[in-house]
């Protein structure tokens, strides 16, 4: 908690997250620049406020004027010279003079019920069964080789792949349905207009309200969004942008370059992997390799030059790896064997 604390109680942190424009997203897109070690920070505050909605509280004349007092003569330190980085209360004042008298009074009372609340109540959030701002919180999860089916409290369906993993709470709160993934997971989400359904994938928040979705989400590579029915609104956390698909359309993430591509998806390519149908389309050897590997929960090492023009395409429904394997060493020229969850891979020179 003491990581985020001065982020939560930063009245242009809330207004950017909550209401953000082009000169905000701007500003904390250098800042985060200037302090990348606060990524973590700033996501985990951001799902704090987006998952929260604070009651309001009449308050007399008397209070509101003692708040304003204070606010207009408060005056905060901009920058450290030692560190060389930008603080969040470094921002430029313009902002916060265009807000009016009793707006700055507003956001003011909103932060000082934030930090009450979470000072009382947030814990860790990797755990098992934990508690997150109020919520029980379950994690699922799959090891390679498996993969798991299940049914969320509002009657959502998810499917989960090898190696990925899925907090959701035990049951929803009456705002919004909330869930974090990691790895590989398609949703089948159970309509219901007035709480949307989020996942939290990387930087990207993608909201529905009755769909079917995939998403692919791993720390070191992209973020792929494929849309199979209805429709779905994804956030991007760093520029503030927001992103809308179609069916058929897939949103591709690049996390090295920050870019985003939206194109058109091959729907059975994609779903292949929760029908239990492993599908290569002109692969490289890399995809193979990388999805068998995840798929039968093996690691496979590699001798030999593979060629460059090396691509297979292949289908195989409930196959066994040895079959896969001898498919493609009579078509790709090389040698395997097995051993237990090791596989050795030589290419004939």
């Amino acid at each position: 908690m003491p990581q985020i604390k001065d982020l939560l109680e930063d009245v242009e942190f809330i207004r950017w997250v909550k209401q953000p424009d082009a000169d905000l997203n701007r500003y904390w897109q250098h800042w985060l620049e200037a302090n990348p070690d606060r990524f973590a920070d700033v996501k985990l505050a951001k799902e704090i406020l987006l998952n929260l909605n604070f009651p309001s509280k009449p308050s007399n004349e008397e209070a509101k004027k003692e708040v304003l007092n204070r606010l207009l003569s408060n005056k905060r330190i901009a920058t450290s010279e030692k560190t060389k980085s930008i603080t969040p209360y470094s921002y430029h004042p313009v902002f916060w003079d265009r807000m009016s008298q009793w707006a700055k009074v507003a956001a003011i009372l909103v932060f000082s019920l934030l930090i009450s609340f979470f000072s009382t109540r947030f814990l860790d959030s990797d755990v098992e069964g934990e508690q997150v701002a109020g919520l029980e919180w379950i994690t699922k999860s799959t090891a390679m080789g498996e993969k798991l089916s299940f049914r969320l409290s509002d009657g959502s369906v998810v499917w989960l792949n090898a190696g990925s993993s899925l907090q959701y709470p035990v049951s929803f709160d009456s705002t919004v349905r909330l869930v974090k993934l990691s790895g590989e997971g398609f949703f089948e989400v159970a309509k219901d207009s007035i709480k949307p359904f989020k996942v939290l994938s990387g930087n990207l928040t993608t909201t529905a309200l009755g769909t079917s979705f995939n998403i692919r989400s791993q720390a070191t590579k992209d973020v792929k969004v494929s849309l199979v029915t209805g429709k779905v609104m994804i956030d991007e956390a760093f520029s503030g942008n927001a992103y809308f698909l179609s069916p058929g359309q897939e949103l591709d993430f690049d996390l090295g370059k920050e870019k985003i591509d939206i194109h058109p998806f091959d729907d059975e390519l994609v779903q292949s992997w929760r029908n239990g149908v492993l599908i290569f389309k002109k692969a490289q050897f890399k995809q193979v390799k990388e999805k068998l590997e995840s798929w039968y929960g093996v690691s496979i090492e590699v001798k030999g030059v593979i060629p460059k023009t090396w691509r297979f395409s292949g289908k195989f429904e409930q196959q066994m790896l040895e079959t896969i394997l001898n498919s493609m060493s009579n078509i790709e020229n090389f040698d395997y064997k097995i051993n237990g969850k090791k596989v050795n891979i030589s290419f004939k020179q």
